[in-house]
This record gives C-alpha cells, sequence and structure tokens, in this order.
C-alpha cells in the first residue's frame, strides 16, 4: 500500500518534468546540449537521495528521491543504452554480481538496481552506510555520461536508431519488471521512458510538424496514460499493449526516417536500423554472432552441413551421427531423460534442443563452448558421444570425392578440405533451425486468429504475474538479453535430482570449469521456450518430464522454495501463487512458439 502513495507524487512528477520540456524552445536541436541538460537533472536527483541519506531522513522521502533519480535516467535510456552500453549495464543492470571471463571473477553489482534493494520492500537503518556508498557511485555514473556526451557526434539517423531500440527495451525487459524486480514499479518506469522518446521526437524542427510526428505522439501519449494509472502487473493486457501501442510506434519510427530519407544503419549489426519490429522475422541478425564473413551463413553451407549431420562417418566406426541424438520431430532434441553413450548407458545431462541455439553466447547446459562451431567439434571428438577424430574425418572426406566437390564450391577453395570448415558446416545447418514462425509469431505480425483467447491469457501470464519474460526474453525466449542481444545469462535455479525434490542435483554446471567461481555452483544456461511443447523432458537433467510439472517447480520457488539448500540461487524463492488454470494457460501459450511448418 505504501507504494500507491507514491504514485500520485510520481505522476505530477513526470508530468512537471514534461510540461518544463515544452516551454523549452529548441531551435535547432542539438542533442549533445540536450542530453547534457538531461545530465543535469539527474545529478540534481542523485544529489537529493544522497542528500536524504547523509542526514537520515525517513524511508518513504529516501524512496521517492530514488524514484525522481531513476526516471530521470529513464528519460534518456534511449541515448545510455546506445551510445553508452558499458555504462548502461552498470547503471542499470540486475542487482548480481556480473561475470567476468576474461578476468576469471565476478564484478560486483552496482547501479540503481543495488540502490532498489536497499529500500524494498523494506528499508533497515543498518544498511544505511552501503546505501549512501552505492548511492554515490550513481554519481560517478552521471559524470561518465557527461564526459561522453560531451564529446561523441551524434546525428540524426543514431537518434531515430536510439529511440526505436529504446521502444524495443521497452517492449522487452521495461514492462516485464526486468528492471524493477523489487519495488514493482515497472509501468511508472515506462511512462518516463516513453515520455523520453516522444520528447526527443517533437524537439526537432526537421520533423517535428509531420503527420508521421503527430501520429506517433498521439500513440506514446495513449501509452503514457495507460502506464501513469500504473496498473496491476498479475492483469495487465501486455499483449494488447505492445501490438496495439508499442510495436506501431517503432514502425512509425523506421517509417519517419525513411520519409526523411534518413539513411538506415545496416551494417553488421544485431538488429539493423531497419528492422522495424522486434518481432520481424529477421530481427535479429544471426551473422552479428559470427566472428566474420568467412563463417556467414548461406544456403549451400546449409545444404552440405545437413548432409555431414546426417552422415555417422563423423563418429568412431561409423556409430551414430548427429541426426541419431537431435531428431527433428523432437525440436533437435532426443526425448529422453538424458543423452545416452555410445554403448546405450544414460549420461548426465539431458540432450538440448538445436533450435534457435544459434542465438547465444555459449554453448552446452554450461555454456563451455563460445560457438556452435566449437560446440561440434566438442561433441564429435567426445568419448561418450561420437569419439570421432577430427583428422580422420577430414582425410575421410578429402578421399571422398562427392564431398571434395561440395567444399570446394561452397568455400570456394581447391586445396584440401580443412576441420574449420567441417565445423562451419555443421553450424552453419544448425544456425538453420530458426524459423520464427510459430503461432505467436504470427500473431504478432497481424494474424490476429493465429492464437486463441487461452493462448492471449498465457502471455498475458507468461510477462506479468508468473515473470518467465524476465528470464526468457523477447522475442528469442531464450537468455539473450534483447534489445542489443551482446550477452547471455546463466541462472541456478535449485533443481532437484528427482521429482520428489528432496535433493539438490549433484551437477555443478558451469563451476566445473570455473572452480574458483563459487557463484557458478548449479548454474546452467538459459534455455529458448520456443519449440517447448516437442523438446522434453525438461531441465540440464531431464527431471520434469511434462511442462506442467516445470511450471510447479517455478510456482513454488525453486529449489528454495522446496527448502533445498541452494547458494547463489538466482531465481526467486517467493511462490507465485499461480492457480491450476493459469498454469494451463501458460503452457498453452508455450506450445502456441512451437514453428508451424512453411507452406
Amino acid at each position: 500500500m505504501k507504494i500507491i502513495k507514491y504514485i500520485g507524487i510520481l505522476v505530477l512528477s513526470i508530468t512537471v518534468l514534461s510540461c518544463n520540456d515544452k516551454a523549452k524552445q529548441y531551435e535547432d536541436i542539438k542533442y549533445n546540449d540536450y542530453l547534457l541538460s538531461k545530465v543535469d537533472s539527474l545529478e540534481s536527483k542523485i544529489d537529493d537521495l544522497i542528500k536524504n541519506v547523509e542526514v537520515g531522513r525517513d524511508s518513504i522521502t529516501i524512496r521517492n528521491a530514488f524514484i525522481k533519480s531513476r526516471l530521470a535516467y529513464k528519460e534518456i535510456e534511449w541515448a545510455v543504452s546506445y551510445f553508452l552500453p558499458h555504462t548502461s549495464k552498470a547503471i542499470n543492470g540486475p542487482a548480481l554480481d556480473q561475470l567476468d571471463l576474461d578476468e576469471n571473477k565476478f564484478i560486483p553489482a552496482e547501479g540503481f538496481q543495488v540502490v532498489e534493494e536497499y529500500l524494498y520492500p523494506s528499508f533497515a537503518s543498518s544498511q544505511e552506510k552501503d546505501l549512501l556508498l552505492d548511492s554515490k557511485r550513481l554519481k560517478n555514473f552521471a559524470h561518465t555520461m557527461r564526459k561522453n556526451f560531451e564529446v561523441i557526434t551524434i546525428s540524426d539517423a543514431l537518434v531515430l536508431e536510439a529511440l526505436k531500440m529504446e521502444v524495443f527495451q521497452i517492449t522487452a525487459l521495461g514492462i516485464t519488471g526486468f528492471d524493477t524486480p523489487a519495488s514493482k514499479l515497472q509501468f511508472v518506469e515506462a511512462t518516463a521512458s516513453l515520455q523520453g522518446v516522444k520528447n526527443v521526437l517533437t524537439l526537432s524542427k526537421k520533423w517535428g510538424d509531420k503527420e508521421s510526428v503527430q501520429q506517433l505522439t498521439v500513440l506514446l501519449d495513449k501509452a503514457i496514460e495507460i502506464c501513469k494509472q500504473n496498473p496491476s502487473k498479475t492483469t495487465f493486457d501486455y499483449l494488447e499493449f505492445i501490438t496495439t501501442y508499442l510495436d506501431p510506434v517503432s514502425k512509425g519510427i523506421v517509417e519517419l526516417q525513411k520519409e526523411l530519407g534518413i539513411p538506415f544503419n545496416d551494417g553488421n549489426q544485431v538488429v539493423k536500423g531497419s528492422v522495424a519490429s522486434l518481432f520481424d522475422e529477421n530481427a535479429v541478425n544471426l551473422n552479428a554472432f559470427l566472428p566474420d564473413s568467412t563463417y556467414y551463413l548461406t544456403p549451400a553451407k546449409v545444404a552440405l552441413g545437413k548432409e555431414l549431420f546426417f552422415d555417422n562417418k563423423l563418429s568412431k566406426d561409423g556409430a551414430r551421427s548427429c541426426a541419431d541424438c537431435h531428431h527433428s520431430d523432437k525440436a533437435y532434441s532426443d526425448g529422453l531423460k538424458t543423452a545416452l553413450d555410445l554403448k546405450g548407458k544414460p549420461l548426465q545431462r539431458n540432450t538440448p534442443s538445436l533450435n534457435y541455439a544459434a542465438y547465444y553466447h555459449g554453448q552446452f547446459w554450461d555454456m563451455r563452448s563460445v560457438t556452435l562451431e566449437s560446440q561440434s567439434s566438442d561433441v564429435i571428438t567426445n568419448k561418450d558421444e561420437m569419439h570421432g577424430d577430427l583428422k580422420e574425418i577430414v582425410e575421410h572426406l578429402n578421399k571422398t570425392n562427392h564431398y571434395k566437390k561440395k567444399f570446394e564450391t561452397v568455400y570456394k577453395s581447391d586445396k584440401d578440405i580443412e576441420v574449420w570448415q567441417l565445423e562451419n558446416a555443421l553450424a552453419s545447418f544448425i544456425r538453420s533451425l530458426s524459423v520464427f514462425n510459430s503461432r505467436f509469431d504470427q500473431y504478432m505480425r497481424g494474424d490476429k486468429m493465429a492464437m486463441n483467447e487461452q493462448e492471449k491469457r498465457g502471455f498475458n501470464l507468461f510477462v506479468g504475474k508468473a515473470q518467465c519474460a524476465t528470464c526468457h526474453f523477447m522475442p528469442l525466449f531464450n537468455g539473450t538479453v534483447p534489445p542489443y542481444f551482446t550477452n547471455s545469462e546463466q541462472e541456478v535455479l535449485g533443481v532437484p535430482a528427482d521429482k520428489g525434490g528432496k535433493m539438490l542435483d549433484a551437477d555443478l554446471g558451469r563451476f566445473v570449469y570455473n572452480t574458483d567461481l563459487a557463484q557458478l555452483k548449479h548454474s546452467f544456461k538459459t534455455p529458448t521456450v520456443r519449440n517447448i511443447g516437442e523438446s522434453g523432458p525438461y531441465m540440464h537433467n531431464g527431471v520434469y518430464e511434462t511442462l506442467e510439472e516445470v511450471m510447479d517447480f517455478y510456482n513454488k520457488g525453486g529449489g528454495l522454495g522446496l527448502g533445498l539448500k541452494v547458494d547463489s540461487q538466482t531465481l526467486p524463492e517467493d511462490k507465485l501463487e499461480l492457480t491450476t488454470q493459469e498454469i494451463a494457460d501458460i503452457v498453452t501459450f508455450m506450445k502456441a512458439l512451437s514453428d508451424q511448418s512453411k507452406k
């Protein structure tokens, strides 16, 4: 109830800020000057927060000061996220220590979400010293913004792209509550983020009087008004909000850029400038995940890789092919609790689906391989899986006239086939197993008959009450964080050894390869829930046979909720309090993420 008391104050503050912005006349907009004025506002509000903590003001006053500083940041989030990604990640990242594999250490969390956790759900005066220190760190981040915004070059093209990416960020992270896990003020903050987008769109005389901008303003005003009402996250119609407001705004920004004749930034970035919707079939550029053009996807590579995928000559004594453990009708998993070794004995882990495997920064459940190329060779040479020898396999391919000619054509070389080419061909086929053609995708692209009412309810629960979308991010529905997709998350869930839930599974996950980083114990990659209906059993150990069982585990709060001792669990242990019907709705929605056969 305390939060509700703040809402009127916050909405009033946002309105006043907006009116002040309108009162200013920006004849010839200079983005650097505009952003520096916003940094002034941010620093002022952070100073107020610091002062309130220093003099020991009451928790409500301190919370209000925190929220005002956070809203000031959200107004320029579009620019910080786009132009200063490292600063954005530090000041607005999760309140979890960040893994730095290059330095083989965890970097202590800092930023707004750390401060938020001091203040919500309650504030203990014993934490004042830490709160003050972390509040002062916010001031340092603002100083970094200032120094950068004083010198960087900001063009119209970059601004429009940054605004579009901010709309994507609001869609995938903002309204889901990813940024506000403790305060639950995602809609209040979305108000400021959307206002920030509107402010910039209406500042420039170059396009301010265009009808398309006026239409965008109407959409943004309506979206802002909805968020100002601070609706309940458990009952909010996310699907309607995204399809009626957010998606049309991002499309409108791209159309505006076309209308103005401003070239798009369509280099090899993860989301190209001309991409108008987060839910476009080609919204995420697959080649941007690869080191250079040598590895880029081509139809010829895919065809060659598919042939190799089904060839048992890649294993010792021709015992099995890749396809023997990755079945197309099971989303390229195998349907078994755990994989089987060459002698038919169970291995430790469940066979993961290969669908959408391309969209991770880390392969296998423990993320030990950085690329699909290294993943392919790891499986081939693993003594329990295929026990092949890459040197011998390449010698065999070079002696096979059929393959020799195909590799020469695909890689445009008359030299002997090399190991990297074998790896790349296999990886290319796996990369092709991402088609973004589920009924959900069809719905988001305009076919409003593609999903039924239960599936729509399930989506809203998935994003809202069940909090699934705070780990399985749209549109990939895996752990690769949008909208810039530069890192993939691992989670510690506390998965039990069996359905009884009395003992934590012994698999240490990613920790096995980083034994001095205790926080990685029992951590595993967050897989996609696309094609989840075909890829069971579930979890790294295949402990759950059905999606209903998986949802029951999450509903209880993971391992901690089951009463297990789980160090560093990243999944909140609070019970979700989902009803049987709500779980059924979520499961039904997840099955709507299964790809449909293309006609």
